[in-house]
């Protein structure tokens, strides 16, 4: 099953947070925290490491976008014709 734009969105944003909180503090709940959000980014996208599942969920957004503009432009041509 694809994730849906949403979830991906969801997930990354969640991964780039807690990847900044560990930074600014260096706790055993924010790595586990980070542990599991990689683990669901992989396994939603398919793929064994986070550069990967980074990679990976960019192209699903793009190419989700692309065909959202698609769908929108066909469907402006023929309301326009």
């Amino acid at each position: 099953m694809t994730p849906t734009p949403t979830r991906l969105r969801e997930l990354l944003t969640r991964y780039a947070t807690v990847r900044i909180a560990l930074a600014e503090r260096d706790t055993q709940e924010l790595r586990r925290t980070l542990r599991e959000v990689t683990r669901h980014l992989c396994a939603e996208t398919g793929t064994k490491g986070i550069r990967e599942a980074i990679e990976a969920a960019d192209a699903a957004l793009t190419e989700a976008c692309c065909a959202r503009r698609t769908a929108r432009l066909a469907r402006e041509t023929r309301l326009a014709a």
